[in-house]
C-alpha cells in the first residue's frame, strides 16, 4: 500500500541574486521539511542556490539567465512561463508563495482559481513604501489577490500582522512565524585573518541604505582616518557603478572595501573578525543579517525601523532615520569605548540566541498540516 505523502509546490520565481531574507526563510525551512514531496518553480539561478543549500526537490525552471538584470522583463518572462507548466494539482497539495512579488502570486492565484480545494500559503515580509512606485503598485495588486484567495498568510512580525489587518486582511488567516539563524553553525565560525572597524552585509540596493552608508563612513573617517568599512553583497551593475563613483568622490577608496558576494564561511568569518555592524537599511521586514552579526558578537547601529523594536530590544543602537551625524557618532563611540562595546556585544549575543531555524521550521510545518487538516 502506498503511503500518503502531501506535495509542497513552492514558487521561488522572484529570486534575483545573493540571498534576501525571504530567500533564506524558504531555504532554511524547506531543508527541514521531510514529510512533503517538494516541487520548486524558480529560475536557473534560484535552482542553483537551492541545490547548493541541499534542497532535494523537482525543479521547474522558468528562465535561464546567468546574471539577473532587466528586472521587469525578466519577471514578466518568468510569470508567463510559470503559467504554461503542466501542473497536476491535487487536493492534498500546498501552494507556497515564498514572496509577494507578482511573478510568484499570479501563477498561484491562477492555480487556485482552477483548483479551489488546493491550499494556498503565502509569505509576506513587509510593506513596500509608496516612494518605490512600481514595486508599491505591484504589491497592491498582489495583496488584492492574496486577500481574496489565500488560505493562510505567514508574516515574520506582529507589527506587520496589525498593518495587514488595517489593509483589510482577515486576521484569522494571518499567523506570525519568526525567522531564525543558524546558531550552532555561527558559534563554530572562525574569525577571518582580516576584519574591519565597520562591516555591512545585504543586497546592494538603495532601500538597504547603501548611500547613507557612504555618508556615515565619511564622518567616521574624519574622527578615525584609518577606519575601514567592509561591504559584503552585490547589486545590479548600474548600482555597483554608482556606489564606486560615490566612494571615489568621497575620497574613501582606502577606507571602504567592496567585498562582493562571499560564501557563508568567508562572509561570517569576516563579520566575526570585525567590530561594528553598520546597517542603515531603510526598509526591513525582520533583519536577519544584523541578527547573524549579533550572534557573532557584534553590536549593531541602525535606523530605528518600527520592526526593530520587536526584533532587537537589545544589542542594537537605533537612530531616527536621516540622522547621519548622530549615526556616525554612535559608531565612533563603540569603537572608542571598550566597556560600552563589551556591554552591547554581550546583549547582542543574548538577543540573537532567542532565534533558530529549527523552531521556525517546526512552526511552519505545524501551520501547513493544520491548514491541510492532517
Amino acid at each position: 500500500m502506498t503511503s500518503f505523502r502531501p506535495k509542497l509546490i513552492a514558487f521561488m520565481n522572484s529570486y534575483s541574486q545573493g540571498k534576501s531574507g525571504g530567500d533564506m526563510v524558504f531555504i532554511e525551512i524547506a531543508k527541514r521539511i521531510k514529510s512533503f514531496e517538494k516541487v520548486i518553480i524558480t529560475s536557473y539561478l534560484g535552482k542553483k542556490l537551492c541545490q547548493e543549500n541541499g534542497i532535494e526537490a523537482k525543479y521547474l525552471v522558468t528562465t535561464k539567465e546567468f546574471e539577473f538584470k532587466n528586472v521587469i522583463l525578466t519577471y514578466l518572462q518568468r510569470t508567463i512561463k510559470a503559467f504554461f507548466f503542466d501542473f497536476k494539482v491535487k487536493k492534498n497539495n500546498v501552494l507556497l508563495g515564498t514572496s509577494d512579488f507578482l511573478s510568484d502570486v499570479l501563477p498561484i492565484f491562477w492555480l487556485k482559481i482552477k483548483n479551489p480545494k488546493v491550499k494556498w500559503i503565502q509569505h509576506i515580509f513587509h510593506l513596500i513604501p509608496s516612494l518605490r512606485k512600481i514595486s508599491y503598485f505591484a504589491q497592491k495588486i498582489s495583496f488584492l489577490l492574496i486577500k481574496n484567495r489565500a488560505d493562510l498568510i505567514i508574516v515574520d512580525n506582529s507589527l506587520l500582522k496589525k498593518e495587514l489587518v488595517k489593509l483589510g486582511f482577515n486576521k484569522k488567516k494571518i499567523e506570525v512565524n519568526y525567522p531564525g539563524i543558524k546558531l550552532e553553525y555561527l558559534k563554530k565560525i572562525k574569525p577571518a585573518k582580516r576584519g574591519y572597524e565597520g562591516i555591512f552585509m545585504a543586497q546592494l540596493r538603495p532601500s538597504k541604505g547603501i548611500f547613507d552608508l557612504i555618508k556615515i563612513w565619511k564622518l567616521v573617517c574624519r574622527e578615525k582616518p584609518e577606519a575601514r568599512l567592509g561591504v559584503i553583497g552585490k547589486g545590479e551593475k548600474e548600482i555597483m557603478e554608482e556606489i564606486k563613483t560615490k566612494v571615489e568622490n568621497a575620497g574613501l577608496k582606502r577606507n571602504i572595501k567592496l567585498l562582493g558576494f562571499l560564501e557563508d564561511d568567508k562572509a561570517f568569518g569576516t563579520i566575526k573578525a570585525s567590530q561594528v555592524f553598520v546597517f542603515p537599511s531603510r526598509e526591513e521586514g525582520f533583519g536577519i543579517a544584523p541578527l547573524e552579526a549579533q550572534a557573532l558578537g557584534l553590536p549593531a547601529v541602525a535606523w530605528n525601523l518600527p520592526v526593530f523594536d520587536e526584533v532587537f530590544p537589545k544589542g542594537m543602537i537605533k537612530l531616527k532615520m536621516g540622522q547621519i551625524e548622530e549615526f556616525a557618532e554612535e559608531v565612533i563611540n563603540l569603537l572608542n569605548n571598550k566597556n560600552f562595546y563589551q556591554k552591547l556585544s554581550k546583549e547582542a549575543k543574548g538577543n540573537a540566541g532567542k532565534y533558530n531555524w529549527e523552531k521556525s521550521a517546526e512552526r511552519e510545518i505545524l501551520l501547513m498540516k493544520r491548514i491541510m487538516r492532517l
